[in-house]
């Protein structure tokens, strides 16, 4: 086979021709490495050889230049690959990028650890959670969401709490119960969670009595006496008020107020 001609294309990119009207592309390196120049002949297996060497280094400039501005796991840079290179390629490129240090799942998990408790609020399980999705291996992901879970301590749970009390209007015992429920999802256990202090100076009255004025005027206007009483305690009860407060409430209103209210 004979090279026909050779082409200049962006980025220091290169077509060449060949003379049986198919071509490749090479970068200008190869270009140089490979001696692709018009008129030189190449036999089959070199011309084979050429085209593989040709797409290893493709395949390398880039995994390269994927990682360029972001650290990868072996499982992202092997499904990046997939959608150019076959699977032996891909095979060789990522043992070329282990040996060079640029892959190392070890470090990916480590360096996620970090990531994680520097700049968010998630939890250790939320890492062993994010790990498994990249196929890191068993032993590296207990190694660093043990490490994860030593590091949280009871600063790091209260400054959560807190931030989340700020935005609550309620009961203060519903607030530990969504507290609670919302910690578990963003990867904390019981050990973390009973690191926090609940002993807060909190002032549920005002919100007690919107929530009760609320659910009162929805009752009074399709319910009376002993219904209306019933209803009010139940939902009262479900956004987290003490029955104590809420029957010390109802004891202090007569009973005409729970007479059948028509709007109309």
């Amino acid at each position: 086979m004979q090279i026909k001609k050779v082409a200049l294309l962006k980025n220091s990119m290169y077509e060449i021709h060949m003379d049986d009207d198919t071509s490749f592309k090479a970068h200008e390196e190869s270009v140089v490495k490979y001696r692709l120049i018009p008129e030189r002949i190449l036999e089959t297996g070199e011309y084979n050889q050429v085209l593989e060497a040709i797409q290893y280094d493709q395949a390398y400039v880039k995994a390269l230049g994927y990682i360029s501005y972001k650290l990868r796991s072996e499982s992202e840079m092997r499904k990046y690959l997939a959608e150019d290179y076959h699977p032996e390629m891909i095979d060789r490129t990522i043992q070329r990028l282990r040996e060079e240090g640029y892959v190392n799942d070890a470090h990916y998990a480590k360096a996620l650890k970090n990531t994680m408790i520097a700049t968010t609020d998630k939890g250790p399980f939320a890492l062993e959670r994010e790990l498994k999705k990249h196929r890191i291996d068993e032993a590296v992901i207990r190694e660093n969401v043990d490490a994860f879970s030593s590091e949280v301590d009871e600063e790091r749970m209260n400054k959560l709490k807190d931030k989340q009390l700020k935005r609550h209007k309620g009961a203060y015992r519903q607030f530990r119960m969504k507290l609670t429920e919302k910690l578990y999802q963003k990867g904390y256990g019981k050990a973390h969670i009973d690191m926090i202090d609940f002993d807060d100076d909190y002032d549920e009255a005002a919100h007690f009595e919107k929530d009760f004025e609320k659910y009162f005027n929805k009752y009074r206007k399709k319910e009376t006496g002993h219904t209306i009483k019933q209803k009010l305690i139940q939902a009262l009860m479900r956004k987290g008020y003490g029955y104590d407060l809420i029957q010390e409430k109802l004891g202090g209103i007569d009973d005409e107020t729970f007479e059948y209210y028509d709007e109309t």
